[in-house]
């Protein structure tokens, strides 16, 4: 053990030196206080992006740079070469290579899966739509377990890369990563603050089974036989709250050997930041040493020999701005500036053979030699999961159905007369009749991707992920013809996943999931113009807006976290007539039109508010739904530890309203129900029904009074 530090500390000395004669490109970056250790030279790897993972199969090493998936060839663990790429995967996460497969969680954009046996020619094999952000992502045998940052695990079969299929999900405390061994799920819970311990023996009913509390925003792990090491960061979750902000970010050391009752052994902290835009962390195990990667604080190596007094050795930190090109660089005006020491944020990292491979998330991918310490260890998983003998139950209590759709969700339903339009993602267009009886398809759309549907008049707009929207004609029940088409929505993640569109309005608002909400003109089709665009707090990863106007001009947007947002559309404009940034609910809550006021989820419950004599959110009347009992409490303020701790109920959700019945339907993603109320009379509203659900619900739709859900891999649904 001696001598190996010393190895580490004659080579960060010899770094020194070749730094000063500034002739290999050496970069020498680091937190200087004693107790984060010396500074660990590294050098860029030439040529390469902006990359968020990498993974090590072989002597290959696989980086999702540049939003796609590259292979280079390691053989030569100090002279990486690139061997092939592939793009158009969307907001990339995480990375597992399983054999000759590739999978790839991608956020709003699902799960990929990527042929990667020609290691000069990757081929995209198929997308598989999750549960929601998909960002957590481990693979174990014919499994992978998907991380929502909101939504819980999902487990997904991928025996077929070519078509995966959901098997079934379980809420966690929004996991951000999550990491498989021999039986058991750890979910790395973010805001949560904890892991949780997930029996996936049975893969259809996953079980949590304990709890780890960390001290600070969950992420990352990794284990080494029994030891669990977890990366935490953000805000600490212990001492006295004026110093927890960004305090939270560190290593946490478990003994796991009974997972019921982890044993937390011991815990290393890394430097205080708060940093939003770029909140994940990870660590990576080699023998008796753990590196762990934290975001815009770089990399820190640690001797774990003895687990209970970790010792930090030493430190990097990632530039600013590219070596190779300085016009590249971070784009957040906190991190550029040169009074903080942080850099380009460490997004992900791989122990190579002597070496530490760095994932910069905007200037490309860095190397570290780590002679005697680097070794590329074989996972250890354990027994491996097997796959159930029977599929999801789809069989929804209280609802019709239009069978199981487990490897392309229903994710959205527009109507006109008994007809229904689904979005099936790469399933296209489906088209049902509704009856009394039930639900029959009578056809199917040849669209190649679909996110979400709606009707306006006879027209149809659908979300079409990277081909934009499109726009048909309804020319009978079962004919679609296209009328036009706005190929690019967004230059920067051009993958439509949400639009609304209202009769007697050509403006049909459009998001990708990011933070931008677009607007769009449809007056003439085949010439679509983008008259506006809005910018705002959280992402829009749900269906956060509502399905009607009000009064037929105003637009109402639930940014959840990031407040409430009304625009005016009259007369084929766009205006911004109302923000209000204070919360309004958790990442479940929508709003939508009633009358002349909005129905909003507010913070558990729900307040009307009327677009014309607007109010602040915190003066809105917050009110619990018929046979809730006791709303919750408001969160103080909004600041970012407020925000991030907003209380989650099962009570809020997406919502819409029958406006000729006053029914009301609530459905939530979050914790797979949904309730139907009668709002007839607004002041004396009633419980009519409460149905618990297998899949994930969309938002709600009527036909004849009735509740018509697309609820994922449970397909449509038409309330009996």
């Amino acid at each position: 053990m001696r001598n190996t530090v010393k190895s580490l500390m004659l080579l960060v000395c010899a770094a020194v030196i070749s730094s000063a004669a500034a002739s290999d490109g050496t970069i020498i970056n680091a937190h200087s206080e004693a107790r984060f250790g010396k500074p660990i030279a590294f050098r860029k790897l030439p040529g390469t992006a902006g990359t968020m993972a990498l993974e090590i199969s072989g002597h290959k090493l696989y980086a999702l740079e540049d939003r796609g998936l590259s292979v280079f060839d390691i053989a030569d663990p100090r002279n990486p070469k690139r061997l092939g790429h592939v793009g158009g995967m969307g907001n990339v996460r995480q990375l597992r290579v399983s054999g000759k497969t590739a999978f790839l969680s991608s956020r709003q954009c699902g799960l990929w899966a990527v042929d990667v046996s020609d290691d000069k020619n990757p081929r995209i094999l198929s997308n598989f739509d999750g549960v929601e952000m998909a960002t957590g992502l481990d693979v174990a045998g014919d499994v992978a377990f998907l991380g929502h940052r909101v939504f819980g695990i999902q487990c997904v079969d991928v025996s077929n890369p070519a078509k995966m299929k959901h098997l079934s999900s379980l809420r966690t405390d929004e996991p951000q990563s999550v990491y498989y061994r021999n039986g058991l799920l750890w979910s790395g819970d973010w805001a949560g603050g904890e892991i949780t311990a997930i029996d996936v023996a049975n893969l259809l009913a996953p079980k949590a089974i304990s709890k780890l509390s960390l001290d600070g925003y969950g992420d990352g792990m990794c284990m080494r036989g029994n030891i669990l090491f977890a990366s935490t960061g953000q805000h600490k979750k212990s001492g006295p709250p004026e110093l927890r902000h960004g305090a939270g970010h560190g290593l946490d050391i478990f003994d796991v050997a009974n997972p019921r009752q982890p044993v937390k052994l011991s815990r290393v902290s890394f430097p205080d930041i708060y940093f939003g835009p770029c909140d994940y962390w990870t660590p990576r195990i080699s023998g008796d040493y753990c590196f762990a990667a934290d975001t815009v604080n770089g990399v820190f190596l640690l001797d774990v020999s003895d687990l209970k007094t970790p010792k930090i050795l030493g430190n990097l930190i990632l530039p600013k701005r590219d070596p190779e090109n300085p016009k590249i660089a971070v784009p957040f005006e906190q991190i550029v500036d040169p009074n903080i020491p942080q850099g380009d944020p460490v997004s992900s990292i791989a122990v190579g053979d002597g070496v530490l491979y760095i994932s910069g998330n905007y200037t490309g991918i860095y190397m570290a030699d780590f002679p005697k310490i680097a070794k590329t260890q074989a996972r250890d998983f354990g027994a491996l999961p097997k796959l159930p003998g029977h599929q999801f139950d789809a069989n929804e209590k209280g609802f019709y159905s239009s069978g199981a759709e487990l490897s392309n969700p229903t994710r959205a339903v527009a109507i006109k007369g008994d007809i229904a339009y689904t979005a099936n993602v790469w399933d296209g267009v489906k088209i049902y009749r509704l009856s009394e009886n039930g639900i029959v398809q009578i056809g199917r759309a040849d669209i190649k991707y679909a996110a979400d549907i709606k009707r306006s008049g006879d027209r149809l707009y659908v979300a079409e992920g990277q081909n934009g929207i499109g726009v048909y004609k309804l020319v009978s029940d079962t004919k679609l013809q296209e009328i036009g088409r706005l190929a690019v929505l967004d230059k920067g993640l051009n993958f439509v996943q949400f639009l609304w569109a209202f009769d007697g309005c050509t403006i049909v608002p459009a998001s990708c999931g990011s933070s931008r909400m677009h607007f769009v003109d449809f007056a003439n089709p085949s010439q679509p113009k983008i008259i506006g665009s809005e910018l705002g707090t959280g992402l829009l990863y749900n269906n956060y807006a509502g399905q009607n106007l009000v009064k037929g001009r105003y637009f109402g947007l639930s940014r959840t976290f990031g407040g409430l947002q009304i625009f005016d559309l009259k007369n084929g404009s766009k205006k911004l007539v109302w923000h209000d940034k204070f919360p309004l609910c958790s990442q479940t809550g929508t709003i939508a039109a009633f009358g002349d006021e909005f129905l909003v989820m507010r913070c558990c419950g729900y307040a009307f508010f009327n677009p014309e004599k607007p109010v602040p959110t915190r003066a809105m009347k917050r009110l619990a739904f018929p046979g809730q009992g006791e709303l919750c409490a408001d969160i103080p303020d909004d600041s970012a530890i407020s925000r991030s701790m907003f209380p989650k109920s099962e009570w809020e959700g997406q919502v819409n309203v029958d406006q000729v019945t006053g029914k009301v339907a609530v459905a939530n993603r979050m914790f797979k129900n949904c309730h139907i109320y009668d709002f007839s009379d607004k002041a004396n509203p009633k419980l009519l029904k409460k149905i618990e659900l297998n899949a994930n619900p969309n938002v709600p739709a009527f036909w004849n009074g009735r509740v018509v859900l697309p609820c994922g891999y449970s397909g449509l649904l038409l309330e009996k």
